[in-house]
Order: C-alpha cells, then structure tokens, then sequence
C-alpha cells in the first residue's frame, strides 16, 4: 500500500530505528509498504521511519543498476561494514521533496543485511559501488537518523533549508 511519506521536519526522520528481529506479518506488510511507495514516488530508495515505521528496513530499487524493471530489493538490518574511495554527486531524497545538493561519500561499501525473499530473511553480503553504494548509505544514514542535509556545514545546510522551505511556502518546484 502507498503511504505518506514523511517531510523534514518530521521527527521520525531523526529517530534511530530498532532492529528486526525476524520475519512475521508486520515485516512483510512494511516490506510491501516499501516498495509501493518508493515506486509510486520513482525514488531510488526508502527507509522504514520516512513512512512512519522505526523497525531498520530499507527497500532499494535495483532497476536502475541491473536493467531489470520493477527490481527492488528489501533489506532488513543493513550495517555498511567497509567503506573505501570518495566521489562527491548529487542526492535527492523524498523526504526533501525537489532538494538536491552535492554529498561527498565512499565510492565503496560492503553492507550485511538481511534480505526478505519470499516470507524469509536471507543474510547478504552486498559489495556495491558508485550510485548503488551511493543509494545504499544514503538510506541506511536515514535507519540511523542521519539525513543527507547533515553532510553540509552548519552555514551552508542553514541556507538550503531557508531557501528549500521558501519555495515550499510559494508552492514552487514541489
């Protein structure tokens, strides 16, 4: 089902959320909750607390990395266990609706994970690079609280905000 996703400043955005610990009915349904809001907003990714939830959930959309339409991955329990490299690109995020700013991360990550298929978690080990890695940290940040405005110095997050809640109020570029 399709949920509101939640817009800064919306507290539970900075809530950390509590791991999962196993499958049952509320994980599949979130799960499902996932995928169809992240689709029905065309993001690369959504975590569990920008739609309300505070269990450590994260679906991801993999088509844009594998060709492969509809191609989304659900992973429970996501930890970034290595890192390495930096690229600086540009992140949007649903919770900032039509904010993009340029965010400095590893070009690689390893991440531990389980991953729901079918009615079971699976463990993975997930090697990523590039704008996968890039998707992955991003929303793993948001599992932890962290948002990707946090990566910008307090000066420079100050007046993006300003400026991003100005058009927000004109009704502009949202």
């Amino acid at each position: 089902m399709v949920k509101r996703v939640r817009i800064y400043p919306d507290p539970i955005l900075r809530e950390r959320t509590r791991p999962v610990k196993g499958f049952s009915e509320e994980v599949k349904r979130l799960a499902q909750d996932l995928v169809d809001t992240m689709f029905h907003y065309e993001g690369l990714g959504l975590s569990a607390n920008q739609i309300g939830s505070t269990l450590r959930m994260t679906a991801i959309y993999r088509g844009e990395f594998t060709g492969l339409e509809n191609d989304a991955q659900v992973l429970v329990n996501p930890e970034v266990v290595y890192h390495e490299g930096e690229e600086e690109d540009e992140e949007g995020c649903l919770s900032f609706p039509n904010l993009y700013i340029t965010v400095k991360r590893p070009f690689l990550v390893v991440v531990n994970a389980l991953e729901l298929r079918e009615e079971e978690l699976v463990p993975v080990e997930i090697t990523a690079t590039g704008l996968y890695a890039r998707v992955l940290q991003h929303e793993i940040d948001h599992l932890n609280g962290i948002l990707f405005i946090d990566y910008l110095s307090p000066r420079e997050r100050a007046a993006k905000l300003r400026e991003w809640k100005e058009r927000l109020r004109e009704g502009l570029s949202v």
